[in-house]
């Protein structure tokens, strides 16, 4: 069958857009497949920007924390004492003892060494509550002793952190009045300043009519209403933190 010139034309115009279309198709695939690749790109560039951002903006408040818990360390350390050598530390009991009139005859101290420092807390031991429970109408005491025990088992569940120590040991000679008096001065230190124990030879501190017939006025001086002693004292020390080196 002889086609017609008019039905050439058209099947070569059907022909050519039939190429145009497949060339076309060709072409455009590759670049919706690069489109998808770029928005997935995209996606997650858009998600690592995000999680960049979030971390930029922590940066201010974690300097802010880690200034705030610095300032916070340095005005806990100042209730220690100094991490010094045995001199000063000698120098820090000194002006105790010497106001005191406490007649040291020798004073060690040992190298520091780190050692817990244990939390202070009141262990409840409410032994009247078995006698007055029945008295007790309201709950009352039981609550109390309940918040009590509460207390006592959060406090004790903490673990003691452990610092620089060191222990001096004196040994003087003092009437009573002047060791009360040096203790009292020790207390009032507002630092990490203990004493661990009072070794007292004689607890009487040697009344007149207890002297020695025999003593020298100087002997008498030295010894009536007076007793030796040994003290231990421990000193509690940390370091002072540094300031932070926050790129600033």
């Amino acid at each position: 069958m002889k086609l017609s010139y008019r039905d050439r034309v058209i099947l070569i115009v059907v022909a050519i857009i039939a190429i145009i279309a497949i060339v076309a198709i060709a072409l455009i695939r590759p670049t919706i497949k690069s489109i998808n690749t770029d928005n997935k790109t995209l996606e997650t560039t858009k998600q690592t920007w995000t999680e960049t951002e979030q971390k930029l903006n922590q940066i201010e408040p974690t300097k802010k924390r880690i200034t705030e818990k610095r300032d916070n360390a340095a005005k806990l350390a100042e209730y220690f004492t100094p991490e010094t050598l045995f001199s000063e530390q000698d120098q820090f009991l000194h002006k105790a003892l010497d106001d005191n009139n406490m007649h040291v005859t020798n004073l060690t101290m040992t190298d520091p060494e780190a050692a817990p420092l244990d939390f202070y807390y009141e262990n409840p031991h409410e032994l009247s509550y078995n006698l007055n429970q029945h008295a007790d109408l309201d709950g009352s005491m039981a609550k109390a002793l309940s918040e009590k025990l509460r207390e006592y088992l959060a406090l004790s569940a903490r673990t003691a952190q452990d610092v620089a120590t060191r222990t001096s040991t004196i040994e003087c000679r003092a009437k009573k009045e002047d060791l009360m008096n040096f203790l009292a001065d020790i207390k009032k230190m507002d630092t990490t300043v203990l004493v661990e124990s009072v070794t007292i030879s004689d607890y009487t501190f040697c009344p007149a009519e207890d002297a020695d017939p025999n003593w020298t006025a100087e002997e008498r001086a030295e010894n009536v209403d007076h007793s030796t002693m040994t003290i231990v004292v421990k000193f509690y020390s940390v370091p002072v933190p540094t300031a932070a080196d926050l790129g600033e």
